[in-house]
């Protein structure tokens, strides 16, 4: 990508009040973008803004915050939206209410999770099926508070009820301060590809900023992305779990600077310090989990990794766990091992609601 065209793209964007720098924003996606997580890729660098994990609006008390913790943020995670999903526009918006006392910057609202067990409830993007009780909701939403709120849909439920036009433009008239359309709909859930076109269409129907998300893998496809549809920023989900320096990356091609490539060092430091991370606020079985599942995800790109994922996959303590990455990666720091990159197995998330990367 020539280095006129990356300097011309745009580098920021407006929620209400707020400038978001840089316009690369790490997708919500369920089990995985809790505070650890968040805070890992904040502090690798080149990303603007972060979305927690969706909450249920009936699972937003004190009581239930105590159980689930997914509402839990530290002031290093500015700006932070909080992401809420519901059918009951009184309820979603009372919850919103409640969510803005706990002063997140943003709060975002699903309407594209495809998840059976959120549609199932009327949640996510069965509302794309009821635009009348969606546009009742984001209004409900807007009168009960005060800070930016947005929405995150999809394309419509199937190719036959294509609705996404439609959905943003209620949205900007319902005082969203900004949209972001996955390109898919709930059918393929995560299957096919993502149609960025309908991306495009989108930012011409709006005056409002428009986010694109969807198979964005690589730091070239972010920043064509920008270029090819004329959106206001771009989401990025899986590819974060796989390559968590990947927004760094994204803000050096911009810049013209060569692009950090993650060292066998970088890649076992990082997963220790991670289950590090998880091991301070949660017990050892979780945090144990926690590894595990980012490890399934992330690119080591080395001879023999999926051993490593197994091995790990088998622990059962987390000093366990970490002996084994030490002693996979070893080889290859020490040069006993030549740390020639190999094409990953890596595998693809399919269960759970990954509002990020896919709805």
């Amino acid at each position: 990508m020539p280095d006129t065209l990356t300097q011309a793209l745009p580098e920021s964007f407006q929620l209400g009040s707020m400038r978001i720098f840089p316009n690369m924003v790490l997708a919500p996606m369920a089990g995985v973008t809790d505070s650890v997580f968040r805070r890992l890729v904040l502090s690798l660098g080149g990303c603007g803004l972060v979305v927690s994990e969706m909450t249920n609006a009936a699972s937003v008390s004190p009581k239930a915050m105590k159980r689930h913790r997914l509402l839990d943020y530290l002031p290093e995670e500015r700006p932070i939206s909080i992401q809420l999903s519901g059918n009951d526009p009184d309820l979603v918006a009372t919850a919103a209410r409640f969510v803005e006392e706990l002063g997140p910057d943003v709060i975002d609202i699903n309407c594209g999770c495809p998840s059976p067990k959120v549609t199932g409830g009327g949640h996510g993007s069965a509302l794309l099926k009821d635009l009348p009780k969606m546009q009742q909701m984001l209004k409900a939403v807007y009168a009960a508070i005060k800070i930016p709120f947005t929405l995150k849909f999809r394309a419509g439920w199937d190719e036959q009820t294509l609705n996404y036009i439609d959905t943003a433009k209620i949205a900007e008239d319902a005082g969203c301060a900004a949209i972001t359309l996955h390109p898919r709909t709930k059918v393929q859930g995560y299957s096919g590809d993502a149609d960025w076109s309908r991306v495009a269409e989108v930012v011409q129907a709006v005056s409002i900023p428009v986010i694109g998300s969807g198979d964005v893998r690589t730091p070239a496809e972010a920043l064509a992305r920008l270029e090819q549809t004329g959106v206001a920023a771009v989401m990025i989900g899986r590819a974060a779990m796989a390559n968590p320096w990947i927004f760094r990356q994204i803000a050096q091609l911009r810049t013209g600077q060569a692009m950090f490539v993650p060292t066998p060092s970088d890649k076992r430091d990082l997963l220790v310090r991670y289950v590090d991370m998880c091991a301070e606020t949660m017990v050892e079985r979780q945090a144990l989990g926690k590894l595990k599942q980012l490890i399934g995800q992330f690119s080591i790109g080395l001879y023999a990794s999926n051993q490593l994922r197994r091995d790990v996959q088998r622990a059962n303590e987390i000093e366990a766990a970490k002996t084994i990455i030490h002693g996979f990666f070893e080889p290859f720091i020490s040069g006993a091992v030549e740390a020639v990159e190999v094409p990953d197995e890596i595998a693809v998330i399919k269960e759970g609601c990954e509002n990020g990367a896919n709805n």
